[in-house]
């Protein structure tokens, strides 16, 4: 049986994110930064990382 993976933090690569926010309403452009930088987009997320 496979186990859970449970990234540790050398595991978590951080990177630089640049976000076009032009014609886009302000609301959805909160969200989507936001899931960006919380790291929810990535397989590997963990709440506690």
């Amino acid at each position: 049986m496979t186990r859970t993976f449970s990234p540790t933090p050398a595991d978590v690569q951080r990177n630089w994110v640049v976000i076009d926010a032009t014609d886009v309403v302000l609301g959805r452009l909160a969200s989507h930064a936001a899931v960006l930088l919380r790291g929810k987009h990535k397989p590997t997320f963990a709440q506690h990382m």
